[in-house]
């Protein structure tokens, strides 16, 4: 898992070296055309001004400057990014309101529909978690391995619609039922959910 964060650290890092190489070249090339300027014993029709070249750098700066946040951003924090948070199944309260990526086995298919889907995943230690998305997952099956990146909210009746992007009436045959097992517990608000490994895939 850290190896797909560093991959992407590591390519972050590579744009940013190149605008910046980019930009670097574009000041070579604005001296080159002051350079010009002076020799030359007026405006050229066509050619760059002084207010011109001032509008350059200006514009230059605004660009170093951007790129100086990017490249400052990409540091110890940036390479954990990606990496899985499954502590999550023991320590659940504490991530209330993050963005997080686990995997685990799906416990159970809770329901599949044209709006949306509803499973329960479990990881190592821990209780299983309840994961809605606003997206149908067909292709899962009970026992697959998945890899879940969403949001960690407290399942509240009033706020569903708005945490998990679906109405419950709309995802449950019996939202009541689902409610009664899961208010007030954690659920993830699923963003991606990709498969790791499909069940039986080893037998």
């Amino acid at each position: 898992m850290t190896s797909n964060a560093g991959r992407m650290s590591r390519s972050r890092k590579l744009r940013a070296g190149r605008t910046a190489t980019a930009l670097a070249a574009a000041v070579v090339g604005m001296g080159g055309l002051a350079a010009c300027s002076d020799d030359s014993a007026g405006p050229e029709a066509g050619g760059v001004t002084a207010e011109d070249l001032q509008q350059f750098e200006d514009q230059l700066t605004g660009l170093e400057e951007r790129v100086g946040v990017l490249e400052g951003g990409l540091g110890e924090d940036d390479e954990l990014a990606g990496e899985e948070d499954n502590a999550l199944y023991d320590d659940t309260q504490s991530y209330v309101g993050q963005e997080v990526t686990v995997s685990g086995e799906v416990s159970e298919m809770v329901t599949t529909t044209d709006v949306g889907s509803s499973i329960r995943i479990a990881g190592e230690s821990g209780d299983p978690i309840a994961v809605v998305s606003a997206m149908p997952s067909a292709e899962l099956d009970a026992n697959d391995v998945v890899r879940v990146t969403g949001t960690v909210v407290e399942v509240q009746r009033d706020t569903f619609e708005e945490d998990f992007g679906v109405a419950a009436d709309e995802l449950f045959e019996d939202a009541d039922a689902w409610f009664e097992e899961e208010e007030g517990a954690i659920a993830i608000s699923a963003e991606r959910m990709e498969i790791l490994q499909a069940q039986g895939q080893n037998d």
